[in-house]
């Protein structure tokens, strides 16, 4: 794509020496006082391509013609020639830098027009490839083909602008707002508007919003119907915020209770727990003791047993030695050492021993019948008091129920209360969207510039809104990261608030950033773009948030971190008009232009002195 470079800017009359400046094609820095013309070159280079008329100052005087140098995109350099009186603008295919001496080239016409080419804006739209681009207008899809001035508010910022609340690209006229956003459109994404079609007419367009007004209407009648016996909205508002505070009260009362009867519920349910083990213990012991007093009465029935049968051999001579009782032998003839069936010697030892064992075992049973009833019992006491303690948590539980079942019903009212204040004041908000309808319906233009936004790329504004943060980055801009241009809004937003909301220093600043972001994009994807930038005062009224408040200079770091940018980091040619010195000395390929406002030191400024300006022993010497 084609840009145009400037090369210089020249007033020239029959009786005045030429007045003249050079621009670098990087990056030029005119600075100086207040009053020496700087603002005066931005609104001479805007006369130069179509601006109506030409500031007067005092110094323009004896000047009748301004020339402005351009490069075009294929080398040929010419010279633009416009009377300060207005007038057509002509074209010198040559660098001319004092009065022509021939007739110009061509002739053009200062103003744009569709239906021909001869005009100054056709003519540097065809050199950066934008001539006969298309840009929609209203919401009806009807287009305006692009016009040079729309693309100069892109590029040749003047102070005023730069400081001025509207947001950047934007005149601050609703009427044209859809355009602007628009051409806005047409340099991010590269396409213009003429696929575009009409819509049905401004009539039928009438008529569609009547019947739609209409149907909004119905809809607000119904509502405001459902309000008629409703409080305001305010006093709605009221009675909500007391309601709340009840609500909170009654649910920390509440929940205080029912932490209560949590840990309430939590021993009780404990306690049940330890009652159903020691009931299930108890009835296993239970019925073990049933189990050992059977064997306890079997061991003494074998006692008794034994007992009886110790007795009989008694009686019958079973366990004494003597004569034997079953053959009658006598001592001397019985045979000890051979078996006997008679051995009642063995016999009743052996009755003896039985009687020794049942016996141990009938202790040993008695020893333990006893620990297990002692456990019984201390069982039978646990459960009892665990009985006890339970009926006592149950009652507390009770209780507690008791107080809270009134606050639960209470605070059951209180949320209905609420949910009916919340609905009502919900049926107030839809009477308010629906006002705020009919009011967009009846503004065409808030319709037409919603229409225009809808189609700015999602992608083209965060890729312009990360050039824009990374740029203000490189100015030790404060927060920069979270700068962003919002598509909503149309503007910047930084520190959570739109660039509108910020002091004219802040303003000038993020304009500038933006100003340069859009061109630095367009030049990094090749799309179309006038080439160059003029800013006038970026930043002489910026001070950072942590600055104290009163300093007459801006702070030295963005200064330096400013400047140092511009060389650096951007690929066109920029043009800045400042009050303050940039500080460091700039690159080989940069411009330095110092103005004085002193008729002995250096440049006085764009133009020399007015005779009333100069100082009065000059005008001595000089008459």
């Amino acid at each position: 794509m084609g840009r145009l470079t400037l090369l210089h800017l020249t007033f020239t009359g029959t009786n005045a020496a030429p007045a003249s400046v050079d621009f670098s094609p990087q990056v030029t820095v005119i600075h100086g006082p207040s009053d020496t013309g700087k603002s005066f070159i931005v609104d001479a280079i805007d006369f130069v391509f179509g601006a109506k008329e030409l500031k007067e100052i005092p110094e323009r005087e004896g000047y009748s013609r301004v020339l402005l140098g351009l490069e075009l995109g294929n080398g040929e350099q010419i010279t633009l020639a416009r009377s300060v009186e207005g007038g057509g603008v002509s074209v010198y295919r040559a660098d001319i830098r004092v009065e022509p001496s021939t007739p110009a080239d061509e002739t053009l016409a200062a103003k744009h027009s569709a239906a021909n080419t001869k005009n100054i804006s056709r003519f540097l739209l065809d050199q950066v490839g934008l001539d006969e681009k298309q840009v929609r207008k209203n919401a009806r899809n009807e287009t305006n083909m692009l016009s040079f001035r729309d693309l100069t508010r892109l590029c040749l910022i003047g102070e005023t602008e730069m400081q001025a609340e509207e947001p950047p690209g934007l005149s601050g006229n609703p009427v044209n707002k859809t355009k602007e956003v628009s051409v806005l459109k047409l340099l991010l994404v590269g396409e213009d508007d003429s696929a575009l079609t009409a819509v049905p007419s401004a009539q039928e367009q009438k008529r569609l919003r009547g019947a739609r007004q209409e149907v909004v209407e119905r809809m607000l009648s119904q509502l405001e119907s459902q309000l008629q016996d409703v409080a305001e909205l305010a006093e709605l508002t009221t009675q909500l915020g007391k309601l709340n505070h009840t609500i909170d009260e009654h649910s920390t009362m509440i929940g205080s209770l029912t932490e209560q009867r949590g840990q309430l519920l939590r021993q009780h349910n404990k306690l049940q727990l330890a009652d159903s083990a020691q009931r299930s213990e108890y009835s296993d012991a239970a019925a073990l003791r049933q189990r050992f007093t059977l064997l306890q009465k079997q061991y003494e029935s074998d006692l008794a047993r034994l007992e009886m049968v110790a007795e009989a051999g008694n009686l019958l001579g079973y366990f004494r030695r003597g004569t034997c009782v079953f053959c009658g032998a006598e001592p001397s003839s019985q045979h000890l050492n051979l078996d006997c069936e008679g051995d009642t010697t063995s016999f009743g030892a052996s009755v003896s021993s039985e009687t020794r064992r049942t016996q141990g075992l009938l202790e040993d049973l008695r020893v333990t019948i006893e620990s297990l009833d002692t456990r019984t019992e201390h069982l039978r006491t646990s459960i009892r008091t665990a009985r006890r303690d339970a009926v006592a948590l149950q009652k507390s539980i009770e209780k507690l129920d008791v107080t809270m079942n009134p606050e639960t019903g209470n605070l059951r009212d209180l949320l209905t209360k609420r949910s009916e204040i919340e609905k009502h004041m919900g049926l107030y908000e839809q009477v308010k969207t629906l006002e705020e309808m009919i009011r967009r319906i009846a503004n065409e233009t808030e319709a037409e510039v919603a229409t225009a936004v809808a189609g700015l790329s999602l992608t083209a504004v965060r890729e312009l809104s990360t050039e824009i943060s990374r740029r203000l980055a490189e100015w030790d801009y404060p927060s920069a990261a979270s700068v962003r241009y919002d598509r909503n809004e149309l503007d910047i937003v930084a520190g959570d608030q739109r660039r509108s909301a910020h002091g004219k220093g802040v303003r000038a600043v993020l304009h500038a950033a933006f100003t340069l972001a859009l061109a630095q994009y367009c030049f990094d994807r090749e799309l179309p773009h006038p080439g160059f930038v003029v800013l006038d005062s970026p930043l002489v009224t910026y001070r950072p948030p942590d600055q104290p408040t009163g300093g007459d200079e801006p702070p030295e770091g963005v200064v330096r971190a400013f400047y140092r940018d511009i060389q650096d980091n951007f690929d066109g040619q920029v043009i800045v008009m400042e009050n303050t010195d940039p500080l460091d000395p700039l690159g080989a390929d940069a411009l330095d232009i110092p103005f004085t406002k002193s008729v002995n030191v250096g440049r006085y400024g764009f133009m020399p002195a007015v005779a009333d300006e100069r100082p009065a022993d000059t005008l001595a010497i000089d008459s």
